[in-house]
């Protein structure tokens, strides 16, 4: 095993950034000397508790730090938790991307969206297993095939001055793909043979027994329920990267002879990437534009549309409360849920969407109530352990997985003979350092939950989610402060306007104490000369202890001042 023993080479240090404590928001940093390479750029998706956020991505704050060593983003695959946030990266940092074909496409359409001049000049590279090794810094690295739930997935060599890192995101053993070769196994095995210091690896199927089935088991599955739902509209919702998964749909679309509506942005252009590079090919009658689709009988009609993680505003979560504007959900509609088992953060979002769905008149059917509805992209433990076994490592780190997931695959390595030493359960932000072939634990930096706003705005810190959750849970409190000329005395009575924490009319007795304790707070506090931004803060932290003392409530309240 050649392991670059060298005590003059820089050691290796592999920092998880983000992508270990949860199945999404993956991106992994190879730091080596003054060079780092980036694997994967992924988000994460908000929950219940995270209001008005439309993405969590991750922390760039050690990027941006040591900008100077960055030499290249590598990206695995095509899904949103790895590449959803590579224009958010791209916006602080300039650096070239390496990736398949297919990601390249993925990318352009998300790029058109955010044109600046940092993004105008952005460098893609083709990286798949046939374009051979590529050189950045001080690292080498080549792709092998993998199989996931999107086509052109790859797992990554690094040959670093320490030794050969393989990193398999997510991936499975398929021997009957859909649209992609079988698992490059003999490669993989070549690999191993030559010596791997470290195998980063997909955990998540660790506590799931056997292997995993092939995508090509779903093709009767479509075709059977479109047979059983003949003379019914129907909606079909699933990943929007999943090329293969809408191929099969098609597929079974035509062979019962209705065509296809296309529902969604991301829908769309997925499709529209798969079609240029002609990773699938249909003849354009296939298609029927969203706009026109109402023309048409409902029963000669497809709908694959975006939204199977329940995400608001989705082109299915506008169906399901009739505010589509091109598309009219009829009764008795069939909607067909592709894409279990969602991430644990919309679960939630999910089951409401299903409930809407339902309470509009729809036949839902999903993996709760019907097997082979989806197949998982990631191995489960038959996979794993034939991976583990075939490259045989020295060291590992479990990724894209929970907690959990990590210790379970940690206890699956141990009943193949391997220590807990030679695993790295590493939880984000912590690192492990590789020199002269040992491995260690390494310094761990701080990250923070990065939270970006509803439609790709800006940024919004932990403190705006915190207002926003305590205005949902308790409504607002806004008190309007009459100033006089000189900002230091009041020109009026104060009012008081509250929406969602009391009913007004029966509590005009508080409302009225809560003007009383405003204008007193006010005089306390001006008469110590504070400025004004000073007194409004303290005005209401006093009115909160105030209410919460007389109802147990807790508001959001603002101090609004006016002019008098």
């Amino acid at each position: 095993m050649q392991l670059f023993e060298d005590a003059t080479k820089p050691p290796l240090k592999i920092l998880t950034l983000s992508g270990t404590e949860s199945v999404t928001k993956n991106l992994t940093v190879y730091e080596c000397g003054d060079n780092i390479i980036i694997v994967d750029c992924g988000v994460g998706f908000p929950d219940s508790e995270m209001p008005g956020v439309d993405l969590v991505i991750p922390d760039f704050t050690y990027l941006k730090e040591n900008a100077h060593k960055v030499k290249g983003l590598f990206i695995t695959h095509g899904h949103e938790d790895h590449i959803g946030a590579v224009p958010y990266l791209l916006a602080e940092l300039t650096v070239p991307i390496f990736t398949s074909q297919l990601v390249q496409g993925f990318l352009a359409e998300r790029l058109k969206e955010k044109v600046n001049e940092k993004l105008a000049n952005i460098s893609m590279h083709t990286l798949d297993p046939e374009s051979g090794e590529v050189s950045v810094g001080c690292f080498r690295v080549s792709a092998f095939r993998l199989n996931h739930s999107v086509p052109r997935s790859m797992g990554l060599a690094i040959k670093t001055p320490q030794g050969t890192i393989m990193h398999m995101a997510d991936y499975k053993i398929d021997w009957t793909p859909v649209l992609d070769k079988p698992i490059d196994l003999a490669k993989i095995a070549r690999l191993g043979e030559e010596g791997v210091l470290c195998l980063l690896s997909d955990c998540l199927g660790a506590t799931t027994e056997g292997y995993s089935k092939s995508e090509s088991t779903l093709s009767d599955t479509f075709h059977d329920l479109f047979e059983a739902k003949d003379g019914r509209q129907i909606f079909v919702t699933t990943i929007s990267s999943n090329i293969s998964r809408m191929h099969q749909i098609i597929v079974a679309a035509m062979k019962h002879n209705r065509r296809v509506v296309l529902s969604g942005r991301s829908i769309d252009q997925s499709m529209r990437v798969a079609l240029g590079l002609g990773y699938v090919n249909y003849d354009k009658s296939v298609f029927v534009p969203e706009k026109d689709s109402q023309k048409y009988a409902q029963n000669e009609l497809v709908y694959i549309i975006a939204g199977c993680y329940g995400q608001s505003g989705s082109a299915l979560d506008r169906l399901a409360r009739g505010e589509h504007e091109g598309i009219a959900m009829q009764k008795e509609a069939v909607v067909i849920f592709s894409a279990d088992p969602s991430p644990p953060s919309v679960r939630e979002d999910v089951e409401r969407l299903i409930d809407t769905l339902i309470l509009g008149g729809a036949e839902v059917i999903y993996g709760a109530i019907q097997e082979n509805l989806h197949v998982s992209g990631h191995g489960t433990k038959g996979d794993l352990i034939t991976i583990a076994g075939v490259v045989r490592p020295k060291y590992f780190i479990p990724i894209g997985g929970t907690v959990s997931k990590m210790r379970a695959y940690t206890n699956m390595l141990e009943s193949l003979g391997y220590t807990k030493n030679s695993v790295y359960e590493s939880l984000e932000g912590e690192s492990v350092v590789f020199e002269n072939g040992s491995a260690k634990k390494g310094p761990t930096i701080e990250t923070q939950m990065v939270m970006v706003g509803q439609n790709g705005g800006g940024e919004i810190h932990e403190v705006v989610i915190k207002d926003r959750q305590r205005l949902a849970e308790n409504g607002v409190f806004i008190v309007i402060l009459p100033l006089a000329e000189d900002k230091k005395s009041l020109a009026g009575r104060v009012e008081v306007v509250t929406r969602g924490f009391v009913l007004v009319k029966e509590s005009r007795g508080l409302l009225e104490k809560s003007a009383q304790v405003a204008a007193k707070a006010f005089a306390k506090h001006v008469e110590k000369g504070s400025d004004l931004g000073f007194i409004r803060s303290k005005m209401e932290k006093d009115i909160q202890g105030f209410l919460h003392k007389e109802t147990g409530g807790s508001p959001l309240v603002v101090v609004f001042p006016v002019r008098g």
